[in-house]
C-alpha cells in the first residue's frame, strides 16, 4: 500500500468512526485531523473541504459494504434454494438501527443526503447499483427478480429505523415476507 493510500485510508476510517459515533454534527476537519494524527493542512491536501471528505468517505463506505456482501454471497452453497437464500439475506439484513454501527452510519449518510445534493446523488446511485446487482445475483433463481428486490429492499432499509417498534417478531416477519415473494420465485 502506498503512503498516500495509507494516509487516505486512515483519514476515511477515522471519518467513518467519528460519523457513526458522534454524527455529522460533531465532524470537523480539525477534529478528523487530530484523530487521524495529521496536520489540518495535510488533511486539506487530500480533501479540500468537509464536503469532499464526506463524499470520499461515503463512496468508500459503500465500497466496503458491497465487498462484504459479495463475500457473504460467495460463501453460500452453490445449490442453495432461492427461498433459503432470501431467508438468509433477510435474517442478516433485518437489523434494528439501535443495535448496529452500520445502521448508525447509514442514518448519518441519509441525513447528510437531505442537505447535500452531491451526497444525495451518491446515495441514489449506490442504491441503484446495489439493487441492479441483487437483481443480477438472483437472476438464476427467478424470472422476476426485479420485483422481488423492489419488494424487499425498501422493507430492509425501513426496518433499521423502526424494526424494534413493530408488533411482529423478526422470525414471523421473515416468514411472511417470504410468503409475499414466493409466487415470484
Amino acid at each position: 500500500m502506498s503512503r498516500r493510500t495509507e494516509k487516505t485510508h486512515k483519514i476515511i476510517q477515522t471519518t467513518i468512526r467519528l460519523l457513526s459515533q458522534e454524527g455529522a454534527g460533531g465532524l470537523t476537519m480539525r477534529k478528523i485531523a487530530k484523530l487521524a494524527d495529521i496536520r489540518l493542512s495535510n488533511l486539506q491536501y487530500y480533501y479540500k473541504d468537509k464536503n469532499a471528505l464526506l463524499e470520499a468517505t461515503i463512496q468508500d463506505y459503500f465500497r466496503q459494504n458491497e465487498a462484504e456482501i459479495s463475500q457473504q454471497i460467495a460463501q453460500l452453497p452453490k445449490d442453495i434454494e432461492f427461498i433459503a437464500l432470501l431467508s438468509l439475506l433477510l435474517e442478516q439484513s433485518l437489523v434494528s438501527g439501535s443495535s448496529s454501527e452500520r445502521c448508525a452510519m447509514f442514518r448519518e449518510i441519509w441525513a447528510l443526503a437531505t442537505k447535500n445534493p452531491k451526497i444525495d446523488e451518491l446515495v441514489r446511485l449506490h442504491y441503484k447499483k446495489h439493487n441492479d446487482w441483487l437483481v443480477e445475483q438472483f437472476a438464476p433463481y427467478s424470472q422476476q427478480t426485479d420485483l422481488i428486490v423492489s419488494i424487499l429492499m425498501p422493507y430492509i432499509e425501513g426496518y433499521s429505523l423502526m424494526g424494534n417498534a413493530i408488533p411482529v417478531n423478526k422470525k414471523d416477519l421473515i416468514a411472511h415476507l417470504l410468503k409475499m415473494v414466493h409466487p415470484y420465485c
